[in-house]
């Protein structure tokens, strides 16, 4: 199952700070600047952290990742924005096999 993720970051190197921005750009949709949308299952989750912890200098940055609940379920409807968003919602219908 995937969750929703919010994932916010503070990078102090230029280098380490656009490594972390292409890296994220892989796993979610940028919501701002530093802000990212990511659905991803806990393996997805796991292979995020093992990518941006090879990038970042744990003393200097920072990252913050807030599970949103289920793909599909609230965390689809728990973001809400002011001014123009970036996020479009996602139709999605259910396959019965």
């Amino acid at each position: 199952m995937r969750n929703v993720f919010l994932v916010s970051y503070d990078v102090c190197d230029s280098k380490r700070l656009r490594l972390t921005h292409k890296k994220l750009c892989g796993f979610g949709i940028a919501l701002q600047y530093s802000v990212f949308r990511c659905e991803l299952n806990p393996l997805q989750l796991h292979a995020l952290k093992e990518q941006l912890w090879s990038i970042l200098n744990m003393d200097e940055d920072r990252v913050m990742v807030v599970d949103l609940g289920p793909a599909g379920a609230r965390g689809d409807d728990c973001v809400e924005f002011w001014g123009t968003s970036r996020l479009e919602k996602v139709a999605r219908t259910a396959v019965i096999v």
